[in-house]
Formats: C-alpha cells, sequence, structure tokens
C-alpha cells in the first residue's frame, strides 16, 4: 500500500465537494462525545426505522454484479 502525503497548504485550495442540497440529516445519530467509552458501549440505543422493501429491477446493480448467478 502506498502512503500519499498531502501538503496542508494544497489541501485548503481544493474546491468543490459533495452537493448537500436537498438533503435531509439522519434522524439516527446520538451525540456521545462527552461519554467515557464504557458509557458510551453501554447506553441504551433507540431501535431505526426499518428499511423499505428491496425493489428489483433487471440489469441493477446486483445482477450486474454477478449476485443473482450466486445459488
Amino acid at each position: 500500500m502506498t502512503i500519499i502525503e498531502i501538503d496542508p497548504g494544497a489541501l485548503a485550495n481544493v474546491c468543490g465537494g459533495m452537493n448537500l442540497d436537498g438533503v435531509t440529516p439522519s434522524e439516527n445519530i446520538e451525540d456521545r462525545r462527552d461519554m467515557s467509552l464504557e458509557d458510551s458501549m453501554n447506553a441504551p440505543t433507540q431501535p431505526s426505522q426499518p428499511l423499505p422493501p428491496l425493489i428489483r429491477t433487471p440489469g441493477d446493480l446486483s445482477s450486474q454484479a454477478g449476485l443473482d448467478d450466486i445459488k
């Protein structure tokens, strides 16, 4: 693995990024910054909402990757 070091000056001049217009923040975020590691690991969590049903279409990414061929 090659390690690439980034010059902080070059990084500061980077333009662009992700377009977050219209993105709604997740409601499944818990702020545990002031907790100890032990408290964070033992904190109760709320169950997340179930995922919507999976709708498959011919030629979707799973079929392109060959996952449909696995029996």
